[in-house]
C-alpha cells in the first residue's frame, strides 16, 4: 500500500503482551539516539470496536470528530492519524499495544501485514504466564473492573486472564500473517535482570547499534504495585491449564523458559 499524509509509518510493532513489560521496553527503545517511539505509547491502530474486522484498509483521513486517544482501537481514525506519530527523520521509530495480541481483536495481525509488510519487526514480550495473569487481575481488582475472587476470577474460562497468558496462541495471527522470521521474543524477567545482553539482542533485531548503552538503561519501569497470593493449589491449577501453550512457545523458540525449568 502507498501510504500518503503526514508522519511516516513505523518499522517496530511491540505487540504485547499484557503486564509483561511492554511499557519498560518502549522506554528502552526511545533511549536509543536512532529510535523514536511513538506519544502516547499505546495507539491500538490495527483494532476498532465499530468497523468491520475484514476491512484491511484503513480511513486515508481521520474524521473530524477524531481527536485524542480510544480505548476501543483507533482504527476509524484513518492513516493520517497513524502516520502523525511518527517521526520520519527517526531511522527506528514504533508503537506499543498490547492490544494487538488480545484474543478480541483477531483482525490487528492482518491489517498490520496489509499496511506494513514485511518493513516491520514485530516484538512480543512474555513472563511467567500465571504472573501475568495475576498481575492482570490485580490491576482490573485495583481499577473496580473485577470484583470476584481471585480463583473465581482466573479460572473463568471465559475471562482474558488465561486467554492472554496463552503466549503462543496469541502469536498464532502474527505469524500467520508475518511469518516467525520477523517475530522478536523478549523474556520480561531476563530483561529485568540481565538488561544489557536483552536489549542487545533487540536492537540488533530491529535495527538499532546493539552496543548502545547510557545510564538510563539500567532505571527499573513500572515494577507493579504487588500482586495477591496464589495459593499452592491454585498455583498448580493455573500452571497445569498453560502447560499446553508453553510447550508450544519454547518448541517456537527453541529454547527453555523460565517458569518451565
Amino acid at each position: 500500500m502507498e501510504a500518503r499524509g503526514p508522519g511516516a509509518l513505523p518499522n517496530v510493532l511491540v505487540i504485547g503482551a499484557m503486564k509483561a513489560g511492554t511499557s519498560a521496553l518502549h522506554r528502552y527503545l526511545d533511549a536509543h539516539p536512532d529510535a523514536a517511539m511513538s506519544a502516547p505509547k499505546e495507539l491500538g491502530f490495527f483494532f476498532d470496536e465499530r468497523s468491520d474486522p475484514d476491512e484491511l484498509t484503513p480511513p486515508t483521513t481521520r474524521p473530524e470528530t477524531a481527536e485524542g486517544w480510544s480505548l476501543g482501537g483507533n482504527w476509524f481514525r484513518g492513516l493520517d492519524w497513524y502516520r502523525s506519530h511518527f517521526d520520519p527523520a527517526a531511522p527506528v521509530r514504533g508503537e506499543s499495544s498490547p492490544g494487538y495480541t488480545s484474543p478480541d481483536h483477531p483482525a490487528a495481525a492482518a491489517r498490520a501485514a496489509a499496511l506494513l509488510g514485511r518493513a516491520v519487526t514485530l516484538v512480543m514480550l512474555v513472563r511467567d504466564p500465571v504472573a501475568r495473569a495475576v498481575s492482570q487481575y490485580a490491576h482490573h481488582h485495583r481499577e473496580g473492573a473485577e470484583p470476584r475472587p481471585l480463583a473465581q476470577a482466573l479460572l473463568d474460562p471465559g475471562s482474558q486472564y488465561l486467554q492472554r497468558s496463552r503466549y503462543h496462541a496469541c502469536l498464532r495471527p502474527w505469524l500467520d500473517a508475518f511469518g516467525a522470521d520477523r517475530l522478536v521474543v523478549v523474556v520480561q524477567e531476563e530483561l529485568r535482570t540481565r538488561r544489557r545482553e536483552t536489549l542487545r539482542r533487540v536492537y540488533a533485531a530491529v535495527g538499532l547499534d546493539p552496543d548502545h548503552w547510557d545510564d538510563g538503561l539500567a532505571r527499573e519501569w513500572h515494577v507493579g504495585e504487588g500482586a495477591p497470593a496464589v495459593s499452592p493449589r491454585l498455583h498448580g491449577q493455573l500452571r497445569e491449564a498453560l502447560a499446553d501453550d508453553t510447550d508450544r512457545l519454547r518448541q517456537l523458540l527453541d529454547r527453555e523458559l523460565p517458569w518451565a525449568c
